[in-house]
């Protein structure tokens, strides 16, 4: 009740920069609770405070989402609770799209955590959720960070040994072909595309076929017709 509670306590002192830091802060303490419901509650709430920060910057001397909202959401990117985690991303991905948090921050806070989660020694779970969240995050953050950032480690999670992980990156494939715009897709992307297509597991190769469209659009004339409808 507490953390469904901030966003109306945060209403109610309205005035005082001092008064809403406040409240702000108990909700960096609640971050650290130790039950999965409280914490996946809080983070529920969050892209609503994040609006009410930005609807009322004028009571902040500071950027309250940089300092408050933001870290608090990439603390919980490396949740070991697995509801939290997708409540985290969830929420990320609305911050990024309701611009409220800007992108310098996401390259500075988010994106180190991300590669983290995708080191090939890192949890299962982990590295397949960050083939996803990158995938999802490509598109907002834009094709500077995605290429310098995302695009060698998408590249390497391709050939990874978890079959689950190689599903999530062809189910994922266009997505990041339309990003990185057609050099990078047909020097680094297509060679890990047909290895996909090749994939022992029949589920990978069946979303190959998905993003197959998809992938052909990011290519130029040529490749299609010499490789890729080979390959179809």
């Amino acid at each position: 009740m507490g953390a469904r509670s901030l966003l109306e306590s945060l209403r109610l002192v309205e005035g005082t920069e001092e008064d809403a830091e406040m409240v702000l802060g108990l909700m960096t303490r609640m971050a650290e609770d130790p039950e999965g419901t409280v914490r996946t509650e809080l983070m529920e709430q969050v892209p609503h405070i994040a609006i009410y920060c930005h609807d009322n910057s004028h009571l902040f001397s500071s950027n309250p989402a940089r300092t408050y909202v933001l870290p608090t959401v990439v603390k919980y990117l490396t949740d070991c609770n697995n509801q939290v985690r997708k409540t985290s991303q969830a929420a990320l991905l609305v911050l990024l799209e309701q611009e409220l948090i800007h992108i310098d921050d996401v390259e500075a806070q988010v994106c180190p955590v991300i590669l983290d989660l995708a080191q090939a020694d890192s949890v299962d779970d982990f590295r397949t959720e960050a083939v996803a969240l990158m995938s999802k995050l490509a598109p907002l953050v834009g094709k500077d960070i995605t290429e310098r950032i995302f695009l060698p480690r998408f590249a390497e999670l391709c050939t990874d040994a978890l079959f689950h992980v190689r599903k999530v990156c062809a189910a994922n494939f266009g997505d990041m072909c339309t990003v990185v715009g057609q050099e990078n897709t047909e020097k680094y992307l297509l060679p890990k595309f047909y290895y996909l297509c090749e994939d022992g597991v029949w589920g990978v190769r069946k979303a190959c076929a998905e993003c197959f469209m998809q992938v052909s659009c990011a290519c130029s004339q040529d490749v299609r017709r010499t490789e890729l409808a080979q390959l179809f």
